[in-house]
């Protein structure tokens, strides 16, 4: 049986889940595969690295910060939604030429409108942070016709950028925000989680990353005991499965994957 070469690129890059993730949906339809985690130091050497592995006979790609931008600009063909957004966490090769897409809005939707079982369509987003995974998920959100989309972070030239694409506006201060994700560190000197205060009763408060503890959910969760919490477990899974079935034309079972999961420490 033949054994298809998978890995994910990073930096940082020993967390992340996607190894144990893809094996799990491999070993539902006895696909052989390696997968493994690449640590990439910066552009230059993400750029060196991605070329080693495909030359080396890799199938496929996942892409996580701060590369995604990289990603995109690396492949010689991009799918239309990559070509949007500018950004790409997915890179396979297709017919010897590198193909760019992106699945992290896909995933985020799936997560919270079909295991959250929450509604975005009228709700009042607020987004953390500005980096590229922004444009993927902005994409997905704004088709499920939220009212607004507001963006609190740092790097004003991002705020602007995003502005003009999606039509988001800047942090409100005084408005009750319905959901709020954050893509910003989860760091002490994370000054953003203070200013977010005013939260409706049983918003949705998602942390697109999956660390067991998060200051920004623990922030949230001080401000309104009501809120929902999540981190970005779902999410990964939910985007893998988009991955893996364009691969494989297989669909996994992410429910089934998400316990095992659990069952292993991840929640």
């Amino acid at each position: 049986m033949k054994e298809y070469k998978l890995a994910v690129v990073g930096n940082p890059i020993e967390h992340s889940l996607s190894p144990v993730i893809f094996k799990l949906f491999a070993k539902q339809f006895n696909v052989e595969l390696s997968y493994n985690k690449m640590l990439a130091q910066d552009a230059a050497d993400f750029k060196l690295k991605v070329n080693d592995f495909f030359k080396c006979g890799g199938l496929a790609l996942n892409v996580t910060s701060p590369f995604k931008n990289d990603a995109y600009e690396i492949a010689l063909h991009k799918t239309s939604r990559a070509n949007f957004c500018k950004a790409a966490n997915f890179i396979r090769m297709e017919k010897d030429k590198l193909l760019a897409d992106t699945t992290d809005g896909i995933g985020l939707v799936e997560d919270i409108t079909g295991n959250k079982k929450f509604k975005i369509s009228g709700k009042k987003i607020l987004v953390l942070g500005s980096g590229f995974v922004l444009d993927s998920i902005l994409l997905d959100l704004i088709a499920h016709n939220p009212s607004q989309i507001n963006i609190l972070a740092r790097n004003t030239d991002r705020i602007d950028y995003l502005s003009k694409k999606f039509a988001t506006d800047v942090f409100d201060p005084i408005t009750y925000y319905d959901i709020i994700f954050n893509s910003t560190p989860n760091t002490a000197d994370n000054s953003l989680f203070s200013q977010v205060k005013c939260l409706s009763n049983d918003a949705l408060c998602y942390d697109l990353t999956y660390n067991k503890e998060s200051l920004f959910l623990a922030s949230m969760k001080k401000q309104n005991t009501t809120v929902n919490c999540y981190n970005g477990l779902g999410m990964l899974v939910e985007q893998a499965k988009i991955a893996f079935m364009t691969l494989f034309d297989y669909i996994p079972d992410t429910a089934i994957v998400l316990r095992e999961l659990a069952v292993m420490g991840y929640k």
